[in-house]
C-alpha cells in the first residue's frame, strides 16, 4: 500500500501536475487522519470492553462478598437473640424469688453471657478496586456510593459489639468472680454459642475433682440488686446490636438485589 502512494506521488511530480499533486497530498492526508482516528476509536473499543468486563468482575466478587457479610449477619442475630433469651430467663428468676433455678440451670444460663462476638467484615473486593483506582472508570456511580457507605457504616456494629464486650468485661465479669466457678460441669457449656469448638474447655474443667467442699452459693449473688441492674444493661446493648445488625441485613439484601439487576 505504501508502495503505491509513493508511485503514484512520484508520477504526480514527473508530470509537474502541481493541483492534482495538492489533491492527492489533501486526500492522503485524510486518509491518514481516518486511520488515527478508526485507531483510536478501536482502542476505545478495547479499553471499554475492559473496563466493562472489570466491572462485572467487580459486581460478582462484591456480590460474593455481600453473600458472605449475609451469612455472618445471621449468626450474629441468632448469637444475640439466644443472648436475649437466657438474660430474659435469668431476669425471670431474679424478680420471682419464689422459683428455684438450681445450680446446674443456672450456670447453663449465666455461663453464655461470658461469651461475646467480634465482628468480622468482608470488604477485601471493594477495598482492592478502590486502593487501585478502578473506580474512575466503572459507570455504576451510585451503586459504588452505596456500597462505600455501606462499609463505612461498619463501624456502627464494631462500637455496638465493643460496648458489650466492654461491658461484660468490667461489670458481669468482675461480678460473677465473687462466686467459685466449681459449679461448672460438662454441660455448662451446653448453651454457649460460639464460632469456636468449647466443648473440651468444659470437659476439662469437669474432669478436675475438687474436694475443697466449697458451696457456691448463686442464689445470694442472683438475688442481688447488681445482677438485676446488670441483666438490663445488657439487654439493652443486645437489643441495640440486634437493631444495628437487622439493618445492615436489610442494606445488604438492597446492594445485593441491585448488583444482580445491574448484570
Amino acid at each position: 500500500m505504501i508502495k503505491f502512494f509513493r508511485h503514484i506521488r512520484q508520477r504526480l511530480i514527473r508530470e509537474n501536475s502541481f493541483s492534482k499533486y495538492l489533491l492527492y497530498a489533501i486526500g492522503e492526508i485524510f486518509l491518514v487522519v481516518i486511520g488515527i482516528l478508526i485507531a483510536l476509536q478501536i482502542n476505545n473499543w478495547n479499553d471499554n470492553r475492559k473496563t466493562e468486563r472489570d466491572e462485572k468482575n467487580f459486581h460478582s466478587n462484591v456480590l460474593v462478598d455481600l453473600q458472605k457479610d449475609e451469612e455472618k449477619l445471621k449468626y450474629y442475630e441468632h448469637f444475640h437473640l439466644k443472648r436475649i433469651e437466657y438474660l430474659d430467663t435469668l431476669l425471670t428468676y431474679v424478680r420471682n424469688p419464689q422459683k428455684t433455678m438450681g445450680i446446674e440451670k443456672f450456670g447453663k444460663y449465666v455461663e453464655p453471657i461470658f461469651y461475646t462476638s467480634n465482628p468480622t467484615s468482608y470488604s477485601t473486593t471493594f477495598d482492592s478496586a478502590k486502593s487501585s483506582g478502578a473506580f474512575n472508570e466503572f459507570n455504576e456511580k451510585e451503586l459504588l456510593k452505596e456500597l462505600a457507605q455501606y462499609y463505612a457504616d461498619f463501624v456502627l456494629i464494631e462500637n455496638t459489639f465493643e460496648s458489650l464486650t466492654r461491658f461484660v468485661e468490667n461489670q458481669y465479669e468482675p461480678f460473677m468472680y465473687q462466686l467459685p466457678e466449681n459449679y461448672m460441669t460438662a454441660e455448662t457449656g451446653a448453651l454457649v454459642i460460639n464460632e469456636e469448638d468449647v466443648d473440651g474447655f468444659y470437659q476439662k474443667i469437669a474432669s478436675v475433682e475438687d474436694t475443697r467442699n466449697i458451696s457456691a452459693d448463686y442464689n445470694s449473688l442472683l438475688r442481688a440488686p447488681k445482677m438485676e441492674n446488670y441483666i438490663i444493661g445488657d439487654l439493652g446493648r443486645s437489643y441495640n446490636i440486634l437493631g444495628k445488625i437487622k439493618s445492615r441485613q436489610q442494606v445488604a439484601k438492597k446492594l445485593m438485589h441491585k448488583i444482580k439487576n445491574n448484570d
